[in-house]
């Protein structure tokens, strides 16, 4: 009896000492969804970039909060900033203009010294001066209050005459701070590590200076513009906001979810705590047939990520830009399943009937 009271003992605090120390090694997380209520980024045939920032963020919120590794902030809900950053913005903006002045007066120094040198990127719009403020603000709340990593999340855009069609560019790229920045290299790393979640699915942008998919940057006051972030630091511009994943609720839904999901477990990946591969499209079962010229479908979207996961989407001679996960079944999908057929012997039609829904359902259903 009292060998069995001794183990039980043994065990309880072999589990109070692993909470405790998780406890105490909890990563500190601030998202931060771009734009607001007040300057809402850039829309598209009704849909808002600051409400999908938002979206996501509230996503990625919950996988942290659920995660005892991470301490996890947001600086904004849906209706606006959180009390934390209202306050910190009014009471500290004087304090705040101040951290701006000294950092530029320092990275001035640098360049005139050849500390640092200039390097032009992608070209970023200016935001109002307010913006600048909160955005400088965050940084100098980042920094006194021991964050690890800040992740701003964004949709991407591009100008063009008609804003009620898509631009020519598509894809996800992840900014991080230049090279010669002091937080360049565990921003750089945590990027490589989200990337590689990414790259299971996923199309790159193919704008000119964003085609590496990790893209560095001075500028951005995200990741720290001027030296002014600690942490590491990165702007994830989630895929432009034209593009036909996000232009139906259904699929913008699931869409939202996954790619939080590939986030989180990007930087579980970080730091050596997962590296199976996980997806908001699976499990997945197919009921009905699929066929050419079905659009807006969840069916579709998950059997494209479901070729895709087995090698035949985008089919040969596309690239992932040209057949991006869209849940639209065109050209590239009835290409793919043809591909999806020869390699399981099945007859190559293009068209998901009962044997080859039979087959998805083995490989990705429940």
């Amino acid at each position: 009896m009292k060998r069995m009271l001794f183990f039980i003992t043994l065990f309880l605090w072999v589990i109070f000492f692993a909470e405790t120390e998780v406890a105490g090694a909890a990563t500190k997380i601030l998202i931060v969804p771009g734009h607001d209520n007040e300057y809402l980024g850039t829309d598209y045939r009704g849909m808002k970039e600051a409400d999908m920032n938002l979206a996501l963020g509230e996503k990625l919120l919950k996988l942290f909060s659920t995660d005892k590794n991470f301490e996890t902030h947001i600086t904004r809900n849906q209706s606006e900033y959180t009390n934390e950053f209202i306050n910190y913005f009014v009471t500290e903006l004087e304090n705040i203009h101040k951290f701006i002045r000294d950092k530029r007066s320092a990275m001035i120094q640098n360049l005139n010294s050849g500390e640092i040198v200039e390097v032009s990127g992608v070209p970023h719009n200016t935001p109002p001066q307010t913006v600048i403020d909160r955005l400088y603000g965050i940084n100098k709340w980042a920094n006194e209050n021991g964050v690890d990593i800040t992740i701003h999340i964004h949709f991407n855009d591009v100008p063009r005459k008609n804003r009620n069609l898509p631009g020519d560019y598509s894809g996800i790229a992840v900014y991080i701070p230049e090279r010669q920045f002091s937080n360049y290299k565990n921003s750089k790393a945590i990027a490589d590590s989200i990337f590689n979640r990414f790259y299971e699915l996923y199309a790159f942008s193919n704008l000119p200076k964003e085609d590496g998919g990790v893209v560095e940057d001075q500028a951005l006051i995200a990741t720290g513009s001027n030296n002014t972030v600690n942490n590491a630091a990165m702007l994830i511009e989630y895929g432009y906001i034209y593009e036909p994943i996000f232009q139906n609720k259904k699929t913008i839904d699931v869409a939202i979810s996954d790619l939080a999901l590939q986030t989180y477990l990007g930087i579980k990946d970080y730091f050596g705590w997962n590296n199976v591969f996980k997806s908001a499209y699976f499990p997945h079962n197919w009921k009905s047939n699929l066929k050419r010229g079905i659009n807006n479908s969840l069916d579709v979207l998950s059997l494209q990520a479901a070729l895709m996961r087995e090698g035949v989407y985008p089919p040969d001679g596309f690239s992932r830009n040209d057949c991006p996960l869209s849940g639209n079944f065109g050209n590239c999908t009835e290409r793919a399943v043809k591909g999806f057929q020869r390699k399981y012997n099945l007859e190559p039609i293009g068209l998901v009937g009962s044997k080859t829904r039979a087959k998805l359902n083995k490989l990705y259903g429940i």
